[in-house]
């Protein structure tokens, strides 16, 4: 589809509205803020983190044939206007040279995907005034005729190749409900809320908000060589696939929990050494449902796919969980520097049993 080969292809402007991301950035709670309306409208969504703008949706995850580029960007005070969204400010160099405006560089992402682009999309937490300062998207063209021809003809003479009739319906501003002043405590309630609606883990909203913002800043990486569409959806997309694959563990992780009456019976191991396995258990349960993240979950994951064919083919669980313990101990340390033989013989366990 032309739309994959031109993403697959299409080589991104430089930095491509990449940032320094150090901490749970606004642009992050933006796009994760998307990404659950999108899922909750139960859509096949892809939503991109800094991949030729800064927040990119496409139509559908598998068969995209539609894209919509979001530029995000805040300011503390002020309203935006048209003549700074237009404003082309003088490069520093022996010659100076105007730069791309805002909406230069919005309208960019049109002239490299074609109509493919459904929309460009400022979006900021001031409002846009010649639009006004209702929350929520709106169109450029919706402004009084006299802003938007201002519009137009800036444009026109930055893009010789901007027409009015062709060009003009793609650009909206979406003035945003997040404050700078509090948009992570508004995704930690948007994410709570979601779940209560998609899991039962609804009281595991905080790791699961710092797992989104991790995944999102992931995916706000310069983009890795990829030789496939699905390549380029594991390093810059989260999909509607993700989600459920996340939700799941999620749930996994807050409602499963293996016995370990059941497991200490099997292993018959002398009270002591069962005494404080059972310590060491309880501590990575309660530490595994603290630090739910993707790297908890790859260890997870890890320890299980290397102990389950040893211990199935030991002739005892305590033979079984003895024989995993080189196998698995760097990893798990890795995890949790320090971590006793008990703690990883209790990992074991848990994730045998799980």
């Amino acid at each position: 589809m032309k739309l994959i080969d031109d993403m697959m292809t299409v080589k991104e402007p430089e930095n491509g509205g990449r940032t320094a991301i150090d901490r749970f950035d606004f642009q992050t709670a933006w796009g994760i803020s998307k990404v659950l309306k999108l899922h909750a409208a139960d859509l096949n969504y892809a939503v991109a983190f800094e991949f030729h703008d800064d927040i990119v949706s496409l139509d559908d995850a598998d068969a995209p044939t539609k894209a919509v580029f979001y530029q995000v960007k805040t300011q503390e005070a002020g309203n935006w206007t048209i003549t700074r969204l237009v404003d082309r400010p003088m490069s520093t160099g022996k010659v100076p040279k105007p730069k791309a405006s805002f909406v230069g560089k919005m309208f960019g992402n049109f002239k490299r995907f074609g109509s493919a682009a459904e929309k460009l999309v400022f979006v900021s937490n001031q409002p846009l005034v010649e639009i006004g300062t209702k929350y929520g998207e709106a169109s450029f063209s919706t402004a009084k005729p006299e802003d938007v021809a201002k519009f137009v003809t800036a444009m026109k003479l930055e893009n010789k190749g901007f027409k009015e009739v062709d060009h003009l319906g793609y650009f909206h501003f979406d003035y945003c409900e997040l404050n700078l002043a509090s948009y992570e405590q508004a995704v930690f309630g948007e994410v709570s809320l979601f779940l209560k609606d998609h899991t039962s883990a609804e009281p595991g909203s905080v790791p699961f908000t710092l797992h989104l913002a991790n995944e999102g800043k992931r995916r706000s990486k310069r983009l890795a060589n990829v030789k496939s569409f699905a390549d380029l959806k594991a390093s810059k997309f989260m999909t509607r696939a993700d989600m459920d694959k996340w939700l799941g563990a999620l749930d996994s992780a807050y409602l499963y929990r293996p016995s370990w009456e059941t497991t200490s019976r099997q292993l018959a191991v002398p009270h002591q050494e069962d005494s404080r396995l059972e310590r060491e258990w309880n501590s990575y349960m309660a530490e595994r449902k603290r630090r739910w993240s993707a790297g908890t979950l790859e260890l997870a994951a890890n320890v299980k796919e290397t102990v389950t064919p040893v211990i199935d083919a030991a002739a005892t669980l305590k033979g079984g969980m003895e024989g995993c313990l080189p196998l698995v101990s760097d990893e798990v340390r890795r995890w949790k520097p320090n971590a006793t033989d008990d703690f990883v013989k209790a990992v074991i366990l848990y994730e045998y049993k799980r």
